[in-house]
């Protein structure tokens, strides 16, 4: 039987929709407190026995009715008078005017040191501390500063007083937290060529890395821009020494986050080799785990003596890495992250030296003692030669060989728990109930549903010496299953300990079956295409305008308009047929025709090659099955980080790799194996919310639906024809001709090998870091434009292999979808808001023509807003909040049910586009050709023109 570890949260299972916010909000719950929060929005509470008393703030309250419970469910409100009633996510969703993620967003960056009020003065990077002039109304443009539950303290053990804070006196003081410290160090990272040296010697040269775990340079300037009060501050929480000299001076500074992804910790190392104190922390007790989210999504995490050497495993391509704090730092907190996200095995990854060596040997006892597989692998384990490499950064320096690094994890030994009798289970299975054994007890469990996400209520009956005891319980919760238990140990005399255990395994025997129950068989008959089909296929595919073709058949088959959305989503589904398909992430509001492009698209795709789901688990995609050359289409599924890990490995890597637990058939032990599989898709998501994963975003072409007046025009025009006479004849001759026809074509197109000869003459943005990948995603798109293409263009062999070269009709096309769908993906910001705000703008600019003042001096409410564009409250709304964001608009005051929310312009000014112009046109690029290389080809000597 395979371990069993205290894994009492249920995380890695099926997530859907916004399950990972609603597992975050107990952890949430317990770090703020309701109390606290009324004070942090202004509301005076006074305490009333064992609940506390205020105005309430969302009617005219002259006698207290409001009243909070801090005790109840973690935190609950009411009010008398007007019946308001709620917790701390409904209390921060009124007064912020946000949704639900919104408010849990907030509740999370809030969370640091003290409990300031929305006025205090946070720490900036641009000289000096300053006061928050924002309302104290909700909507306030501007996020208040971070607050704690006062019973965890401030950060450096010294908690501070409900009563204080309560009464308005607060002891907290200024608002810095360490989060804000690590703001003003990340600027300074990028403003010092000798911290960003030192790194690079160091082996750590990928930029990305930086910004994905936030390093940051303490460069001795802290000092220059705080106040006297923020000086106090920075000292007692360990950023400054009593002489007012930085802690971190002249260190690269890792931030360490916790559960929530707040920073807890801080970790420093001196760019000065000869320094006395090279490894440098925030005084106190350690807390957090760098790299916290691996554990999460990997069964097996490989731990390092020092973050650097974590960095240099991930610079290797190695995600699956965890640090703790020297060869003695590994902490209760790293325990029971490993427990709680049901890792499997540890990789023991320390020094080549005897401090490495004698921590590995006394961790791995402790380890497998709690029940992990243990493996321990050196960098001595990847030295060539007689080079001995000492650590893991020093490997990274001189070879860089992740491959080594992988097959030495791989065929390492393994050490682990001699397997318990009580560990082993039997299980059987009627049409009633199932039958778990455990060493002397069974339980009879009933009500299994076939599908579950983040609950599982079932009835379990327990029998042992013929007793028993029954009872409903969800094994998902933890109290659940705590509950369930004291009490059968009190009526059966088995230990509580051991029954959770028991239940636990049960949970992860529905989880695989579960999981398996998702298969999805890839296999399928061998499609014979019929002359007939044949011959509609490559009456399309060597169609001169096969691309306009495309857009009329789209048309045809449904959807109208935005013809370059529809173009490049065409192209990306016939990319899965190349080594490197295209993805798309589509953006836009509810009802904006996202699901209906998508579907559009898929119904010319062939059945075999596409696979659509609208939830997954996270196992679901390894038991796929075939996941090669497919069309992936994932529809407004929200996903947790083990999903979103697994679609950029098959994005990057082109694989699926994970480690499973199986049983040897001839000794009966439980293996841990390495399992991969090769997945090559092209990926099609969409989503409401532009809180996009960058990591993710950065993978694909982002497009937007078209939001706009005249779309909605085409939208309705084409749905008067639902009942007509022609369209009820498309639908039974003409749409099932069209689909038959692609099916055809993509069945036809062939493997071949696409050449660019002119790609060197691509000049591409290199203001954003994202570029480095949208460079290579132009690229694609003009491959597979001429790969669509092939039957259009004179084969050629190159070593075995079939080849076509792009053209300027290739690049023709690419431009044209480029220049739609780039400024998208670069912006972040839909192009439909850009174009409300010019709305706004102009709006702005009469009002300020009639009154004589400026465009940005005038205010306008949403109402206005709406009626001068015409478009709804929702879309205003959410257009608003996004430009309030940006900071292109700013709030001049938040509405409540008493008062008008105003906003204004914050420049008159546009916002600027990205700029492309130095990306070739068409023309330019057929002078080049003709310039540099007389208009032929190298390879083949066809003309590309």
């Amino acid at each position: 039987m395979n371990m069993t570890s205290d894994r009492l949260h249920g995380k890695k299972t099926l997530k859907v929709a916004n399950f990972l916010d609603e597992f975050e909000k107990d952890d949430v719950k317990r770090y703020v407190d309701i109390v606290d929060l009324f004070q942090h929005f202004g509301v005076k509470l006074t305490k009333k026995g064992k609940n506390y008393m205020g105005k309430c703030p969302w009617h005219k309250d002259t006698n207290p009715s409001l009243s909070v419970d801090s005790i109840k469910d973690n935190g609950v409100y009411h009010c008398f008078g007007c019946g308001e009633s709620g917790d701390i996510f409904t209390l921060t969703e009124k007064m912020k005017g946000v949704g639900y993620k919104e408010a849990l967003q907030y509740l999370k960056s809030l969370r640091g040191v003290g409990l300031p009020k929305v006025n205090s003065s946070p720490l900036t990077a641009s000289g000096a501390a300053h006061q928050h002039e924002e309302s104290h109304k909700p909507d306030a443009a501007q996020d208040a500063a971070p607050l704690s539950s006062p019973d965890k303290g401030n950060g450096n053990g010294k908690g501070t007083s409900h009563e204080d804070e309560r009464q308005g006196t607060s002891a907290a003081g200024p608002a810095v937290s360490l989060s804000t410290v690590m703001d003003y160090y990340r600027k300074k990272l990028y403003e010092s060529p000798k911290a960003l040296e030192y790194l690079t010697k160091r082996g750590l040269e990928n930029v990305a890395n930086y910004e994905r775990f936030k390093l940051g340079f303490a460069d001795g300037t802290l000092i220059n821009v705080i106040g006297e009060a923020q000086r106090a501050e920075l000292e007692s929480i360990g950023i400054l020494r009593e002489n007012s000299s930085e802690h971190f001076l002249n260190c690269i500074v890792f931030p360490i986050v916790d559960e929530l992804d707040v920073v807890v910790g801080l970790y420093g190392r001196s760019i000065n080799d000869a320094s006395k104190l090279p490894h440098v922390y925030i005084k106190g007790k350690h807390k957090g785990v760098f790299n916290r989210k691996a554990s999460k999504v990997y069964d097996e995490i490989i731990l390092t003596e020092s973050i650097i050497d974590a960095l240099s495993l991930i610079e290797l391509g190695l995600e699956n890495v965890q640090s703790i704090y020297g060869t003695n730092g590994f902490t209760d907190e790293h325990l029971y992250i490993l427990k709680d996200d049901r890792v499997k095995t540890v990789v023991l990854a320390f020094d080549s030296d005897d401090a490495g060596n004698r921590a590995s040997l006394a961790l791995k006892e402790k380890l497998v003692s709690e029940g992990f597989r243990v493996k321990v692998v050196a960098p001595s384990a990847v030295s060539p030669g007689e080079t001995l490499f000492k650590d893991w950064n020093e490997c990274l320096q001189k070879t860089a060989d992740s491959a080594a690094i992988k097959q030495a994890i791989a065929g390492a030994e393994v050490f682990e728990k001699a397997a318990s009798p009580a560990d082993a289970f039997t299980v059987t299975n009627d049409a009633s109930h199932y039958a778990f054994t455990f060493n002397g007890i069974t339980y009879r469990v009933n009500g299994v549903k076939e599908m579950f996400v983040n609950n599982l209520r079932v009835n379990v009956k327990a029998e042992s010496n013929n007793e028993k005891y029954f009872d409903n319980l969800d094994l998902y919760s933890a109290r659940s299953r705590k509950n369930y238990a004291e009490n059968l140990s009190r009526t059966l005399g088995r230990e509580a300990v051991r029954v959770e255990k028991d239940l636990i395994e049960i949970l992860e025997y529905f989880e695989r079956e579960r999981d398996k129950s998702l298969r999805m068989t890839g296999a399928s008959d061998e499609i014979v295409i019929t002359a007939e089909e044949r011959q509609l296929g490559m009456d399309l595919l060597t169609d001169p305008h096969l691309f306009e073709r495309v857009i009329v058949d789209m048309e045809t088959a449904g959807y109208v308009g935005e013809d370059m959305n529809k173009l490049l989503l065409f192209l990306a589904a016939c990319s899965r047929k190349l080594d490197d398909p295209i993805s798309v992430l589509i953006i836009s509001q509810s009802a904006a025709g996202k699901s209906m492009l998508v579907d559009t698209v898929k119904r010319l795709i062939p059945p075999e090659d596409a696979i659509s789901a609208t939830s997954l688990s996270d196992q679901a995609l390894n038991y796929v099955g075939d996941m090669i050359h497919k069309f992936l289409v994932l529809g407004e599924a929200v996903h947790g980080p083990e999903i979103e890990h697994q679609l950029r490995e098959m994005q990057s890597a082109h694989e699926l790799s994970r480690l499973v637990t199986m049983k040897d058939p001839k000794t009966g032990r439980m293996e841990t194996r390495a399992m991969k599989s090769k997945a090559i898709v092209s990926c099609v998501m969409t989503s409401t919310s532009n809180s996009i994963n960058p990591e993710n975003a950065s993978r694909s072409f982002i497009i937007a639906a078209d939001e706009t007046p005249e779309q909605t025009r085409r939208i309705h025009e084409a749905q008067k024809k639902k009942y007509s006479l022609e369209r009820y004849d498309a639908k039974k001759d003409i749409i099932p001709r069209i689909e038959k026809t692609y099916h055809a074509a993509g069945r036809l197109l062939e493997k071949v090998a696409v050449v660019n000869p002119f790609a060197q003459y691509i000049q591409f943005p290199d203001k954003l870091m994202r570029t480095r990948r949208d460079h290579e995603r132009f690229q694609d798109l003009i491959a597979v434009i001429a790969f669509v293409r092939q039957f259009q263009k004179e084969k050629f062999m190159h070593n075995g292999m079939d080849c076509v070269e792009c053209d300027l009709e290739d690049y023709r096309w690419a431009m044209q979808i480029l220049s739609a769908a780039l400024a998208s993906t670069l912006l972040e910001i839909p192009l439909s808001v850009i174009d409300f705000y010019d709305d706004l703008r102009a709006f702005a600019r009469e009002q300020a023509a009639e009154k004589g003042i400026k465009a940005s001096e005038v205010s306008m409410t949403q109402r206005e807003i709406r009626e001068y564009t015409g478009l709804g409250q929702v879309m205003v709304k959410r257009y608003m909040r996004m430009l309030v964001e940006y900071e292109y608009v700013v709030v001049v005051r938040g509405a409540t049910n008493r008062t008008k929310g105003f906003y204004r312009i914050r420049d008159d000014e546009a916002i600027k586009h990205v700029d492309l112009s130095m990306i070739p046109t068409v023309e330019d690029m057929e002078k080049l050709i003709k310039t540099n290389e007389n208009g032929k080809s190298g390879s083949s000597g066809s003309n590309w023109v």
